[in-house]
């Protein structure tokens, strides 16, 4: 099951609370003390699930074009020995009694804003953590890439977990603080810069067992240690995601080209490179050895032009690079994913970077299944502008999405696959024009997901998480099985196993915390409530049945609040990491 996509202590089991429901009971496993929201990824069959918390989420973007960001981790380490308070453009940024404080490492919220937003040292700031949730024990961050001693200067994900405890994910890389001379054109060396290197390979699939940590190498390491994602892991232990292959003759000489190691350390420029793309990628697969080792993985093609697995040899324009993705594997093998898909047939207008309109020949991803060294194409391209297959059950049942324009807009469409019968069939889900994204299937055929809702009496589309049951062919809102009452807006659901439990993202309120991690009051000290994202476990009731609520109304306008601008952004910062490499 699976699927798709801080350094205070641990709260202990107070955090969790739970809601008697009709058809599920909704009990609360992602309060942490390290971040305000958190998000979900995988649940096993014992009940252990693997979830990620928010550093900063990005809000809005600044008129001169740079992201605003909402931290949302409590007590970020900062670097004070980074910093110059000598220098007249960060002493700029306090009063004389902030920069008192600062310098003698006293920091309140509002210096810590300060230090956050301005980040006077350029230190690395990541987008996320990941949590380890085991049995009844309360939830512990994994480090993945991190020192013991956490920086928290990477983003690292954990997105799935296997029913022997062994969880799958990537991280970023770390950087190290370090004296760099540059050269001038001339030869003659400049001023010596301080600045954060990175270490080889900008992200790395990882696999943790056991308690240990294992990152997986990347088949193709020059020129910057390449990189790996680790997207999930079977029962038996094959593992599916991507990395990098190996580089074009062209883009090798750009890189080396650049990287001299005269205007900035090698290995920044490296990071940049590998950042904006100059690996080649492929989809892989690894299997999981008895001594905790990965084997060399087996390299996945793509559909390339025309679903004949080929690529067309095109120039200028038409010069195209062919990746892949797994997605996902099952038990049997089989694996799923998206590839570059081309048809040389057919072209398209399109405005280059420089502004420059031009007819190129199509070219987009595409749903793939990955069986006996083929790669076969699951949804028609003449319909589908886009396409991907995000999880397969031990029945051979594949479920992705279609995208194409509906009602002037650019919707996603649910499909499943049987492998078995050969057939695919759309699901509409709440309505004809709904985006509707599933994100795992269990091996009793049910799918859940993302899929936008209207709000009774109302136009205005928002996500909630659904269930879908293949074999009844009924797809329901999961906010109407959770009680008419709830304080929580199921908005998400990311798994479910194979005894019916859903690991969701739901909205609640909570209380309002500053950057140290206190509670915000008002002026006559009440605590102030915000609405965050927060990773909960839907349980099934004996004998449940759905609550007759008021009205369609109060169907979709739930005590948690409406799906609001802070869980699109939180999604959006999430979804972004996972579909980067596209």
């Amino acid at each position: 099951m699976k699927l798709s996509r801080i350094s205070l202590a641990i709260l202990p089991l107070l955090s969790l609370c739970s809601v008697q429901a009709a058809v599920y009971n909704v009990v609360e496993i992602g309060e942490v003390s390290e971040v305000k929201s958190t998000y979900a990824a995988a649940i096993n069959d014992s009940g252990h699930a693997v979830f990620n918390g928010a550093i900063r989420l990005q809000t809005g973007t600044s008129s001169s074009g740079l992201p605003i960001y909402d931290y949302q981790y409590f007590n970020f380490p900062i670097n004070l020995d980074a910093i110059d308070f000598e220098d007249e453009d960060v002493q700029a940024f306090f009063t004389d009694e902030q920069l008192a404080d600062v310098t003698n490492g006293n920091i309140n919220n509002t210096i810590l804003n300060i230090l956050l937003n301005r980040n006077p040292a350029g230190q690395p700031i990541g987008n996320t953590i990941s949590y380890l949730k085991t049995g009844n024990l309360a939830p512990e961050n994994i480090l993945l890439r991190d020192s013991t001693e956490p920086t928290r200067g990477n983003s690292e994900y954990l997105y799935d977990i296997n029913n022997a405890g062994i969880a799958v994910g990537v991280a970023g890389t770390t950087f190290t603080l370090e004296s760099f001379t540059p050269t001038s054109e001339d030869g003659e060396e400049e001023e010596v810069q301080d600045l954060w290197v990175p270490a080889a390979s900008y992200q790395l699939g990882v696999v943790v067992q056991n308690g240990q940590v294992r990152t997986i190498d990347a088949p193709y390491q020059e020129l910057g240690g390449g990189y790996t994602v680790a997207m999930t892991i079977s029962d038996s232990g094959l593992i599916a995601g991507f990395g990098s292959s190996g580089m074009t003759d062209a883009a090798k000489e750009a890189v080396e080209t650049a990287c001299t190691g005269a205007s900035q350390p090698v290995a920044t420029c490296l990071y940049n490179r590998a950042v904006a793309g100059s690996y080649l990628q492929r989809g892989m697969v690894w299997q999981l050895q008895a001594d905790g080792s990965v084997a060399a993985p087996e390299i996945l093609g793509f559909l390339g032009n025309k679903n004949t697995g080929t690529a067309f040899d095109g120039e200028g324009v038409n010069a195209i690079t062919y990746f892949s993705v797994a997605n996902d594997v099952n038990d049997n093998g089989i694996v799923v994913g998206r590839s570059l898909y081309s048809d040389s047939d057919r072209t398209q207008r399109v405005r280059l970077n420089n502004g420059q309109v031009v007819d190129q020949i199509v070219r987009a991803q595409h749903a793939s299944l990955y069986v006996e060294d083929q790669v076969l194409p699951l949804v028609d391209p003449l319909e589908w502008s886009i396409s991907d297959a995000v999880a397969v059950n031990n029945n051979n049942i594949i479920i992705g999405y279609g995208q194409k324009v509906i009602n002037s807009a650019a919707r996603n469409k649910m499909f499943y696959h049987d492998y078995n019968a050969g057939q695919t069939r759309f699901v509409d889900g709440f309505f004809s024009s709904s985006t509707t994204q599933p994100k795992a299937i269990n091996d009793s055929n049910q799918v859940v997901g993302q899929a936008e809702v209207i709000l009774g009496g109302t136009t205005t589309r928002r996500r909630h998480g659904f269930i879908y049951d293949i074999t009844a062919d009924s797809f329901t809102d999961l906010n109407t099985l959770i009680g008419c009452n709830s304080p929580y807006t199921v908005v998400d659901a990311t798994d479910i196993n194979n005894n019916g439990d859903i690991l969701a993202t739901a909205l609640t309120m909570k209380e309002r915390k500053d950057l140290l991690g206190e509670v915000v009051v008002d002026a006559q000290g009440n605590p102030l409530k915000e609405e965050l994202a927060v990773v909960v476990k839907l349980q099934p009731v004996a004998n449940g049945e759905p609550e007759d609520c008021a009205s369609e109304q109060t169907k979709y306008e739930r005590k948690g609040g409406a799906a609001g601008f802070g869980w699109l952004t939180l999604s959006a910062a999430f979804i972004w990491w996972r579909r980067r490499k596209v």
